[in-house]
């Protein structure tokens, strides 16, 4: 049986499975760097992508990323509101300060142009915090999430918060008129991360598994919820909330696996990103016949 692509160069991430970009080296998504170079006589994945591979010019100041864990806990599924009460008392009495903090931040930025570090540096470990408390809630992560004054990094969900800047102060008075869009998106979006939170507790509980287009999901809903949490009312950056999920945001091409393997789009191959003609992950198979 003839085969005409014999070993696949790696065209997604092991860890988070974005797509390659080219013959990219680290991973646009998290950094991670690529396990297997492309083969002799493999085509370039440059043919796979049918986006452009250009980041743009100024990445959001707060980045959201969700690792994907493809079999849970059910038992930690299925007692999930159970398990995540603590975080429910916290999660209250957190937003009170921070609102609190919103008003004396957002007087600061009108005065100074800039928001003070301690408050930034407060604000930061809230939307962190809410955000994987949302995420855990939402099956995302099958972890116990930490409280805000606890350090633990690695994290399935983890987001990412600029430094302080510089902000418009015209834009920072103005902020609640203009952020009325993004946030009506961002209520919608908990909307949609509610149903897919009942889709993913169902697959999980009949199947183990977390179907990766629930993850993908969800990672569009949370990460634009992030970003609009940051933009208002917790004042972290006066950049208009973005519609992506890391650094880079770039659609998902319509092609970018191996048309031998029979992987489909969505299913990012086996750690290593090797597959044969079968789908078999770690294989290798005789090169094709020379005609």
């Amino acid at each position: 049986m003839a085969v005409s692509d014999p070993i696949a160069p790696a065209r997604f991430c092991t860890n988070c499975g974005r797509p390659r970009l080219g013959g990219a080296r680290f991973c646009v998504g998290c950094g991670r760097e690529f396990d297997v170079a492309a083969a002799p006589g493999v085509a370039s994945p440059e043919q796979f992508l049918v986006a452009e591979d250009s980041e743009p010019a100024r990445p959001y100041p707060v980045t959201y990323r969700a690792a994907y864990v493809e079999h849970p806990s059910r038992a930690g599924t299925v007692f999930r509101l159970v398990l995540a009460l603590p975080h429910l008392v916290v999660w209250p009495l957190l937003a009170v300060v921070s609102i609190a903090l919103s008003v004396v931040g957002w007087l600061c930025v009108l005065a100074l142009g800039r928001l003070p570090g301690p408050i930034h540096r407060f604000q930061a470990a809230t939307v962190v915090y809410v955000t994987r408390v949302a995420a855990y809630l939402g099956l995302v992560d099958d972890r116990f999430p930490p409280f805000p004054w606890q350090r633990r990094d690695g994290r399935p969900v983890d987001v990412w918060v600029a430094p302080p800047a510089r902000m418009s102060r015209l834009r920072t008075l103005l902020v609640l008129p203009l952020s009325l869009p993004a946030v009506v998106t961002a209520f919608f979006f908990g909307l949609v991360a509610g149903l897919l939170a009942i889709g993913a507790w169902l697959a999980i509980l009949f199947t183990g598994r977390m179907p990766r287009t629930i993850h993908e999901m969800q990672g569009l809903t949370y990460a634009f919820q992030c970003h609009t949490l940051a933009y208002v009312p917790l004042l972290l950056t006066d950049v208009y909330p973005w519609y992506e999920t890391g650094p880079l945001a770039l659609p998902r091409p319509p092609e970018t696996r191996n048309p031998e393997a029979g992987l489909p789009p969505t299913e990012r191959p086996a750690p290593g990103d090797r597959v044969t003609q079968d789908g078999q992950p770690g294989g290798f198979l005789p090169p094709p016949p020379q005609s």
